[in-house]
Parts: structure tokens; C-alpha cells; sequence
């Protein structure tokens, strides 16, 4: 008999993306088009599966004809995960949890038991008063309906809730016999503070009025300058000019959230847990290109280390470095680099929130173009990006390796300093972003076998 031994779930991090359309996205894979390999990566549509609104089975999965990002009436399709679980068993084998190893160890769905718990604690994080963090529990348990994540606040207006959306055992069927559970996020929507006495105030970026301003102080809150708690960059909320150069909140409230996902099954007299970490974003205005880094790269380096190790062939190492490079291209592609580089643009000095005002403001440096004005025309730079990307795909060395910041530069201000890739970007510390350490490693490895690599037939190095 193959017993239930672990449980796991998987992935161990689901990232849905809000949307208030009723329908959630299809399924969709992004791909670099060998046919254009300069242009924005292909989306293409993917299986797909349906999950009936009524019993929670999954009824298909078929591949759509098109990919469609809204519902035709202006409202986002949600990007609506699937997490799985998988069992470690006595054979020493990772394999799906299904109904029919459920059934082998005399046990049916119902014996599977669910519980999200999740929260938006973003008020909290700026006010440091713990009566404003907002969290939503399901509890357990193991029906197929929509289990609603209603975030609760002890500051809020009596009998209010913040919709964080919902979480659903999907039934399993003989069809499809994997237990899963789905994350839907909410819709996407602001939310607005008042006191219980004030009339509802006509605020067309609010639906609905949900904080109560009475009990918490988060409407009118102003960040306390040189508190080491602070974020940095600081003041990144909705608010307006205050006093002595103070940024005042508008009292508005999000819906997104994370959290964790815990599965529960008690076989033999055993109890198994697992979890799974979820989370909410806005939607992907951009599908088609990638961040320069991203939470995967995070991972990659957290699992193999931020060298470059002799298990990185030099193949992987150029993929890194192509890969590095699109991305790059990809972004610059989005970005009004003119803009970024701190250029004055129709007349206005310090046009937008760019590093050269971080700079200026975090150190007193003297506010001045990253670049040379001149150089950072938007078609220019996106040719050049396409131009270095074109030739490292022929087989030229990643000759950029020598131009990248090391993750202990990023707060080099010198002229030659800021000019380093990524450049016109920040990190999460407020200063210059760097890619990984494992990031950097690779592409120079890359950069390095290329000078000395040798003839895959005479085996001699040239």
C-alpha cells in the first residue's frame, strides 16, 4: 500500500493579479518569437481550466482562440491561481494528491481540510498602530464553495469589511482528480476614509467608504520625517501637500493582500500540514516583457548561491546574459528615458520623480542629468539595446559584463557611478538598482569563457 507519508503545496508562491471581471484570465505562455527575436515577447494562449460556478468541479480545459485581458466592458480579468496538493509517499516518491491515492489510504475529499488567512497591512506599516492592520481568516474548512476573505479592521465603520476576494476547494471529478485549491483576488477597487457624522463625500476615485477617521488617525496621516522606520522611499501613498513640507493622506485604502494557504489531512491517526504563500498585485499592463529583476531571480540566487558555481555551463550563462539583455530592452522600451535621465523637458527642471531627485534629496548631490542630455533619445536607446541584443544573439561576447553594478555600488553617486546597468532604476533601499549577485556572476562568466573558449573539434582554445 503506497501511504501518505508529507504533504506539500505547490507552488509554494501563487501570485494572482487583481480585476473585477466575473471571468478570470485564460492561461497564456510568454515566449521570445524566433521569427522576430528583437521584438516583444509572444503571448500565446494556453489549456485553461473551467471551473463550474455552481459545484466547484472543474468542467474542462480547453485552449481559447484569443487572449482577451478585459471583458469587453472595461473591467480587468483577475489572474486567478490554482495551488496543488502534492504528497510525499512511503515509496519515496513526490506525486499529485489525487482521489484515487486519497481512496488508497481510506480517505476521501471531504478529509482534506482548507484554511487562507491573509492581510493588507499597508496602513499599519506608515501609522506603526497595530488597530489598523487588516487581515481576513476563512477558517477551516472543506466544502467546494467560495469562501470570502473579508479584511477586518478594529478602525473601521461598524459592520464594514474590505473585500479581499475569495479562495474555493475545487471539487475533484474522476476527470480531474487533483485537489487544488483556487485564489481568486479582488477586484481592484479604492477605498475611502470618514467619521461616522460627515456626509458621504463625492470622491469619484471611491467606491465606497470603509475606514472610520473618528478611531484611527491613517486620513491625515503624515509620515515623521527622519523616523528609521520609515520606507524608503517615503510618502508613497495617496495624500496632498501639507504643512512644513509634509505629504498628508487622503485616507485611501487598496484591496491587496497576501498571506498563507494551509492544507490539513490527518492520515493513520497522523495529522499532515502544508502552506503555500499567496499574494495580490495590480493587473500586468505590460504581459509581454519582463522586470530586469524579478522575485524569481531572488529565489534562484536564495537556491544556488550568488556565485557562479562549475555546474553553470557556459550555455546557461549566456542565456543569463541574453536574458538580462531583453529584459533591459524591454524595459527601455517602456520608459520615457529622457524623462528618467532628468532632462529638462519643455521647460520643466525635475519633471518627475526620477534618481537624479532621489539623489539630490536623499544626499544633497547636485541635481544633474544621469547621462548627457543629448544621448538618451527613446528610439536612440531602444535601437542601441536592440543593436547589443541582435549581436550577442550571433555569438559576440556580453562585452556589458564590465558596465554593471555591483550589488555593493548602489549607492555610488559619482558620475561614472550612476551611469552603471540598470541605470535610471532604483531598488527596494531607495538607491540605484543592481541585478543579483548570481545575475552579475553569470553574465561575466559568460563574458570571461567567451575570450577563451575553446574549438568543439580540435578542442583548442582560441
Amino acid at each position: 500500500m503506497t501511504t501518505i507519508k508529507e504533504l506539500r503545496v505547490l507552488p509554494p508562491l501563487a501570485i494572482g493579479r487583481l480585476g473585477a471581471a466575473t471571468e478570470p484570465m485564460d492561461n497564456y505562455t510568454c515566449e521570445v518569437d524566433p521569427e522576430q527575436p528583437l521584438a516583444p515577447r509572444r503571448l500565446r494562449p494556453a489549456p485553461t481550466f473551467r471551473v463550474d460556478p455552481d459545484s466547484g468541479a472543474i468542467t474542462g480545459a480547453d485552449t481559447p482562440d484569443e487572449l482577451r485581458f478585459t471583458d469587453g466592458n472595461g473591467r480587468v480579468r483577475p489572474v486567478a491561481p490554482f495551488l496543488e496538493v502534492w504528497a510525499l509517499t512511503s515509496d519515496d516518491v513526490l506525486q499529485p494528491l489525487t482521489l484515487d491515492l486519497l481512496s488508497a489510504n481510506d480517505l476521501t475529499p471531504d478529509a482534506v481540510r482548507w484554511r487562507v488567512e491573509v492581510g493588507n497591512h499597508k496602513i499599519q506599516r506608515r501609522t506603526y498602530d497595530d488597530l489598523d492592520k487588516i487581515d481576513a481568516d476563512t477558517g477551516w474548512f472543506s466544502d467546494h464553495a467560495p469562501h470570502a476573505l473579508m479584511g477586518r479592521c478594529p478602525h473601521f465603520l461598524d459592520d464594514r469589511f474590505l473585500p479581499l476576494g475569495h479562495a474555493r476547494y475545487v471539487k475533484p471529478t474522476p476527470e480531474f482528480p487533483g485537489i487544488r485549491l483556487r485564489f481568486t483576488p479582488a477586484a481592484g477597487y479604492v477605498y475611502g476614509s470618514r467619521r461616522p457624522t460627515d456626509d458621504i463625500e463625492d470622491d469619484p476615485n471611491v467606491v465606497d467608504y470603509l475606514y472610520d477617521a473618528a478611531k484611527g488617525t491613517w486620513r491625515g496621516h503624515a509620515d515623521r520625517a527622519g523616523d528609521p522606520r520609515l520606507t524608503i522611499p517615503a510618502n508613497i501613498y495617496a495624500g496632498d501637500d501639507g504643512p512644513k513640507g509634509t505629504w498628508v493622506s487622503r485616507g485611501y485604502l487598496d484591496d491587496e493582500c497576501d498571506g498563507l494557504v494551509r492544507v490539513q489531512l490527518e492520515v493513520g491517526g497522523q495529522e499532515l500540514t502544508a502552506f503555500g504563500r499567496i499574494g495580490a498585485g495590480p493587473p500586468a499592463y505590460a504581459p509581454d516583457s519582463i522586470p530586469i529583476r524579478t522575485i524569481a531571480d531572488e529565489l534562484d540566487q536564495a537556491l544556488h548561491g550568488p556565485s557562479a558555481s562549475d555546474q553553470d555551463t557556459l550555455e546557461h550563462a549566456r542565456d543569463v546574459a541574453e536574458e538580462v539583455l531583453r529584459r533591459a530592452t524591454e524595459t527601455v522600451r517602456l520608459m520615457n528615458t529622457e524623462v528618467m535621465n532628468g532632462n529638462t523637458v519643455d521647460g520643466r527642471v525635475d519633471a518627475a520623480s526620477t534618481m537624479v531627485r532621489q539623489d539630490t534629496a536623499d544626499t544633497g548631490r547636485l541635481y544633474e542629468p544621469i547621462v548627457a542630455p543629448s544621448l538618451v533619445d527613446s528610439a536612440a536607446v531602444l535601437a542601441l539595446h536592440q543593436n547589443v541584443l541582435a549581436a550577442l544573439r550571433s555569438g559576440t561576447a556580453p562585452w556589458f559584463a564590465d558596465v554593471l553594478r555591483d550589488h555593493d555600488e548602489v549607492g555610488d553617486l559619482t558620475a561614472k557611478g550612476r551611469r552603471k546597468m540598470p541605470a535610471l532604476m532604483r531598488g527596494a533601499d531607495g538607491r540605484h538598482l543592481a541585478l543579483t549577485r548570481r545575475q552579475v556572476e553569470l553574465v561575466r562568466l559568460a563574458a570571461r569563457q567567451e575570450i577563451f573558449r575553446q574549438d568543439d573539434e580540435s578542442g583548442e582554445t582560441r
